[in-house]
């Protein structure tokens, strides 16, 4: 692997995680277009990258993340009582969402396996763009952590849970099915990043065990520059693709994205369509 191709799969994994429009399904093309066996070769620099992602959610989101730190432990002195406090309801959302991902996590990486065929992706990427297109037309209401349902927080979760499936995005999925809950937008898109880092970094460790079992097939001699290069690339676009999808969904327009998954996800159906023939 080069530097360069490195660093273009960190700008694709940092701009995708966060666009909705599915980072595990761009990897997936990206790989199979131009880098040949993604299981084979990229197991662990995968890994990397969404780590890289993962740092870019905590540095956007800090000032919650601390704020959460801080109230689960009060939560915990006090008996585990919310006593109106709009982050202790957080915290109880944030467990809940997580009820669906115990069932799929540990089988996280068959899944992919077996749906990440480029015309599954393509396909996958063509019912984002009809989510992110349906999602418009949702009422515009102001649920936020203070008085949002805790079966709001389940369905959202199940929304993450069926965004295992490269192609189908996560940030799209999560964002959108707050959205229907009535979520306020700038709230529908804190929760639907901050609700994300246990699952990924829960992925991650899984994936870890794959790559101390085989660490020969997972690393395949890439050097270590390429490592850091894709973190570091990864983070900071993941920085940047953040600070455009709050600006977008404030709008309320996700317009571009629906007809960016559209094309792409055609695209990649009939390349795969005509490789199979």
């Amino acid at each position: 692997m080069s530097i360069w191709f490195a660093a273009f799969q960190g700008l694709v994994q940092g701009l995708t995680e966060f666009l909705p429009v599915s980072s595990s399904g761009h990897l997936v093309l990206v790989q199979t277009f131009f880098g040949g066996d993604t299981e084979t070769n990229y197991m662990l620099f995968n890994v990397l990258l969404h780590f890289g992602t993962l740092l870019s959610v905590v540095v956007a989101f800090w000032k919650d993340i601390k704020e959460l730190f801080v109230e689960f432990f009060g939560w915990i002195r006090d008996g585990f009582k919310i006593n109106g406090h709009p982050y202790r309801r957080f915290i109880v959302m944030l467990l809940i969402t997580l009820i669906p991902m115990f069932a799929v996590l540990p089988i996280k990486s068959k899944i992919e396996e077996v749906f990440s065929s480029s015309l599954v992706v393509g396909l996958l990427l063509l019912l984002t763009a009809a989510l992110l297109f349906l999602s418009e037309k949702a009422p515009k209401k102001h649920k936020t952590e203070q008085n949002a349902r805790w079966l709001d927080a389940l369905i959202v979760g199940i929304g993450q849970m069926f965004a295992v499936l490269p192609g189908l995005s996560r940030s799209g999925t999560t964002i959108c099915t707050g959205l229907f809950c009535g979520f306020s937008r700038e709230f529908a898109v804190r929760f639907a990043f901050i609700m994300s880092l246990p699952v990924v970094l829960g992925a991650n460790l899984l994936e870890l065990i794959d790559v101390v079992k085989d660490p020969a097939a997972a690393t395949a001699g890439t050097p270590l520059a390429c490592y850091l290069v894709g973190i570091v690339v990864s983070m900071v676009s993941g920085l940047l693709a953040i600070r455009l999808v709050k600006f977008i969904t404030n709008r309320g327009n996700f317009r571009p994205f629906v007809v960016y998954c559209t094309l792409v996800g055609t695209i990649a159906v009939v390349a795969s369509l005509i490789m199979m023939v």
